[in-house]
């Protein structure tokens, strides 16, 4: 009888929303569509897209606790946990003492600002909240406003972030470095990785949880770093040019349809 290999579990923890397949959704569809058991807790239940007016928002903090105790009961067990979007600190508390208890490989996007401003609506302690993650995180991916208010904005170039990192002992990812007419990925393996790519005027939602799941999907099958920041980066392109295709005027990536042309 053939035998096969086990699937690797991910605990999925990010947000959900009603509208759009963005978020917690959408990282679990690519996940999904490499075959990964993914558990997905969500921290919060959004009834839209924060650019969107009105907007509500579900505080699912005691879901969150209760859940992850009963998943200790059952004796669940992780290869991964990716950390997305965080309400609050109590969150950030509860799943770091989750994953510190099981030595659980961590890989955490700071969702709080871009274009060197905080998303309106969060916490007022969210860049705490997340620096408080970092210590817990084997990999953070961050985009570069992101990147700089971990850091206290104490440092002007990404290339020097990068360094700051390395030396606490974390691979950082910063998916969104422009210098000159160069847009590039930037993160460090013995030497700095510089992955260029096209720039698109184009204003996608759920870019950065496409590059979350591909990347770490990407990692947890061949654990190459580099390799992987690579492939994400020639997924993604295809991806774009392909909802570009699809529909040149949405806001949104139909992964759905895309993923069954891949």
């Amino acid at each position: 009888m053939k035998s096969f290999k086990k699937n690797k579990k991910i605990l999925l923890i990010n947000d959900f929303l009603s509208s759009g397949n963005i978020g917690g959704s959408l990282c679990r569809d690519v996940l999904n569509f490499y075959s990964f058991d993914v558990d997905f807790l969500p921290t919060a239940l959004i009834s839209n897209k924060f650019s969107l007016k009105p907007i509500e928002i579900f505080d699912s903090t005691k879901f969150l606790k209760n859940t992850l105790e009963v998943y200790k009961k059952q004796g669940r067990k992780y290869d991964a946990v990716f950390v997305g979007f965080v309400l609050n600190f109590d969150q950030a508390k509860i799943i770091c003492d989750f994953v510190k208890e099981n030595k659980i490989f961590v890989v955490l996007d700071p969702i709080m600002g871009d274009s060197g401003k905080i998303y309106k609506g969060l916490d007022k302690n969210i860049v705490e909240i997340y620096k408080y993650m970092t210590n817990f995180s084997d990999i953070i991916i961050p985009n570069l406003t992101e990147a700089r208010f971990l850091t206290d904005k104490n440092y002007e170039k990404a290339h020097e972030i990068i360094d700051h990192f390395e030396n606490l002992g974390k691979k950082i990812i910063i998916t969104s470095v422009k210098e000159n007419d160069r847009y590039f990925i930037l993160a460090k393996d013995k030497s700095f990785i510089e992955e260029e790519y096209k720039y698109l005027d184009k204003n996608f939602g759920g870019s950065g949880d496409l590059f979350d799941s591909f990347f770490l999907a990407n990692f947890l099958k061949n654990q190459d770093f580099r390799l992987a920041i690579k492939n994400t980066r020639d997924m993604i392109a295809s991806i774009l040019n392909m909802q570009i295709l699809l529909d040149d005027n949405a806001n949104e990536i139909n992964i759905n349809e895309i993923l069954k042309k891949l």
